[in-house]
C-alpha cells in the first residue's frame, strides 16, 4: 500500500492560464432547483485567443450532500469494515432515462450547513431521523468541474441499529436496500452502479476507514 505521506505533485500553479473578462446570466429557471447557465468570456494568456465557456448550477451552487448511511455488525474484531453495509436506494433518473442504484442526497436549503442539509435530506428519503453525533462531513467533491458550478458534502452516517426505512417516505427513491462491501464492489465491477456521486463517496468512505 502507497505510504500515504508520499509527496504528490502541487495542484496550483502559480497563475491560471485563463483570464476571466466577463461573465453574463444566460438562463435562469424560474422555481424548481433554479436551474441557472452562465456564459464566462475568457482568453489564453499566452496567445490571447478569446475562449467562451457555459457553466451550469442549481439553488446559486449552494452546497448540497450526499448521504453516506453505513451500519456495523461487529462480526470482524480485525476488520469492522468486513461487516459494514451500505445503504443505497434505486432512483429513475429524466437526464439517462434508466434506473440506478444511488446514495440518497440534496440540495441545502438557504441557511443550512452541510450537516443540517444530510440530517433533513436524509429524514425526507429514508424516514430514519439522525442527530448531529451521527453525521461527519469526509470531504467537498465537485460532480462535473467541466461544466458544473457546484459543491457537494459527502456525509458519513453511522447507524447504530435497525432503524426501519419508511416505505413512503419519498417518491424519488425505491427499493432502499443494505449492501455489504462485497455487494458495492460486486455492483462497480458488474457496470451495475454508475451514479459518478455515488462511486466517489464511496470511495471516500472507504479510504477514510
Amino acid at each position: 500500500m502507497a505510504n500515504i505521506n508520499e509527496q504528490v505533485p502541487a495542484m496550483h500553479d502559480p497563475e491560471p492560464p485563463l483570464e476571466i473578462l466577463q461573465q453574463r446570466e444566460v438562463f435562469r429557471e424560474q422555481g424548481g432547483a433554479e436551474f441557472r447557465v452562465e456564459e464566462v468570456l475568457t482568453k489564453v494568456k499566452d496567445s490571447g485567443v478569446p475562449v467562451t465557456f457555459h457553466v451550469a448550477s442549481v439553488k446559486d451552487a449552494r452546497p448540497g450532500t450526499v448521504c453516506v448511511a453505513l451500519k456495523e455488525d461487529g462480526s470482524s474484531s480485525s476488520d469492522n469494515r468486513l461487516g459494514r453495509r451500505y445503504l443505497l436506494a434505486r432512483h429513475w433518473r429524466v437526464s439517462t432515462g434508466s434506473w440506478g442504484w444511488e446514495f440518497p442526497r440534496g440540495m441545502g436549503e438557504a441557511g443550512e450547513s452541510p450537516v443540517q442539509t444530510a440530517i433533513r435530506e436524509f429524514r425526507e428519503e429514508t424516514g430514519i431521523a439522525v442527530d448531529d453525533a451521527q453525521v461527519t462531513i469526509m470531504q467537498h467533491i465537485h460532480a462535473d468541474t467541466g461544466v458544473l458550478r457546484d459543491d457537494i458534502a459527502v456525509a458519513r452516517i453511522v447507524l447504530q441499529g435497525a432503524e426501519s426505512i419508511a416505505k413512503d417516505s419519498d417518491w424519488e427513491l425505491s427499493d432502499m436496500t443494505w449492501f455489504t462491501e462485497q455487494q458495492m464492489r460486486n455492483l462497480i465491477i458488474s457496470g451495475e452502479l454508475t451514479d459518478g456521486i455515488t462511486l466517489a463517496a464511496f470511495a471516500i468512505v472507504e479510504f477514510a476507514g
